[in-house]
């Protein structure tokens, strides 16, 4: 049997979400009591508001989670493989619903986010944000937009 090294981040983060799973169960019997209340007050707030993501996740902070725990993992246990990282980046979203994560701005975010967190030079950040966006110029926005919140 042959070990795929570009998965060991994935099953870092997998495990790691495993892990979040229970303290998300227990909060779930918690929010259902308010959810009655949070419907008919959302239903008059919302109804013109729309998100620039195309995210569908189901829980999107922990999707953001993943990524960013992803990325600096990945970046800190390999060699940069443009192709294995998108393909661990890809199997995170397809998993949360999202389709196109190339341009979805959360995951890009995240991925900035992710870049910060594995303390890298500068020049290999640029090179990193280059070759994960294919240069372009909205992508790399969103993921400078990530890596400055720090």
């Amino acid at each position: 049997m042959q070990i795929k090294f570009f998965l060991f981040p994935v099953y870092i983060v997998i495990s790691l979400a495993q892990g979040c799973s229970f303290s998300h169960s227990s909060e779930s019997s918690s929010d259902s009591s308010g959810s009655s209340s949070d419907s008919s007050a959302g239903s008059s707030t919302s109804s013109g508001s729309s998100s620039t993501s195309s995210a569908s996740s189901k829980d999107p902070e922990q999707y953001q989670l993943l990524i960013i725990s992803y990325t600096s993992v990945y970046l800190s246990t390999a060699k940069f493989d443009r192709f294995a990282f998108s393909r661990g980046i890809s199997e995170i979203a397809t998993a949360n619903g999202i389709t196109n994560w190339e341009d979805d701005e959360t995951t890009l975010i995240a991925i900035g986010r992710g870049l910060k967190n594995a303390n890298i030079s500068d020049s290999l950040y640029e090179m990193y944000k280059k070759s994960v966006t294919n240069a372009n110029a909205h992508r790399m926005q969103m993921i400078q937009k990530g890596y400055d919140m720090h």
